[in-house]
């Protein structure tokens, strides 16, 4: 897989839209990827998730997120959305409770047997790279060992993103970069840390810690979409009101179109 930097966009629902992904791509970020999408909706064509679906053309590459549970519907899902995308992502990390609902997103920590068999089907089925972003783990019961890991990797996991919180954490618990550090020491595909990067003195910090290579902003986005700018130029920066107005401007009006 090829990037275009080594800095992605996290896939975040109701805020990373097709409006919001080109600002962030034009801002230098390598990797943009979809809200969430259900795979059942994928499978009975529902407009709204092909929607959801559809790429800017300045998206090279970009990755469908998918998430749910049945095996057969997520190979189904995927063969149908593959030629939207350059990467499909499975979706182990989501917290909000209508998913783990749907045994879906952080849930399928629970039953990590079931996620590998899901990632072990898609590459049998599914030409493109599939990656997973997970959580660390779902409870302090049920945290994923370097066991897990290898097991995605040797079910075919072509990269994997580590949000290091668990799920009862949500967004603004403390994220331990130190597990992140130790799956990336073992892993030979490659280990995206996520979680709590919000400048580029904070991105230096993680780096030194984990030692990756990759790097996924997700709720920093949301306020400055320009840091990927500022993490490409290795300088926190401000922008004056004129910039984040005309900023502004430029986003609701591709919300328009």
């Amino acid at each position: 897989m090829i990037f275009s930097s080594n800095y992605f966009l996290a896939p975040m629902a109701s805020y990373t839209d097709k409006p919001f992904r080109k600002i962030a791509k034009d801002y230098g970020a390598g990797l943009t990827v979809s809200e969430l999408i259900s795979i059942n909706s994928i499978y009975y064509n529902n407009p709204k998730a092909f929607a959801l679906a559809k790429r800017n053309d300045n998206e090279i590459p970009f990755a469908i997120q998918l998430f749910g549970y049945d095996i057969d519907l997520f190979i189904k899902a995927a063969a149908k959305i593959e030629s939207m995308c350059d990467i499909i992502d499975i979706n182990a990390g989501c917290p909000v409770p209508k998913v783990l609902k749907a045994k879906a997103g952080a849930y399928l920590l629970k039953e990590k047997k079931h996620l590998i068999s899901i990632v072990e089907s898609l590459k049998k089925y599914i030409k493109k790279p599939v990656s997973v972003k997970v959580r660390m783990g779902f409870d302090n019961d049920n945290i994923n060992t370097i066991d897990f890991y290898k097991d995605l990797e040797n079910a075919g996991c072509d990269m994997v993103t580590i949000h290091a919180r668990l799920r009862n954490g949500f967004y603004n618990s403390n994220v331990d970069y130190e597990h992140i550090a130790l799956v990336c020491s073992h892993l030979k595909i490659p280990v995206v840390a996520n979680g709590g990067i919000d400048s580029y003195e904070k991105l230096k910090e993680v780096k030194r810690i984990t030692n990756c290579k990759y790097f996924m902003i997700g709720q920093a986005a949301l306020k400055k979409p320009f840091i990927f700018e500022d993490l490409l130029n290795k300088k926190d920066s401000i922008r004056n009101i004129d910039f984040i107005k005309n900023l502004m401007l430029n986003h609701f009006a591709l919300m328009i179109k």
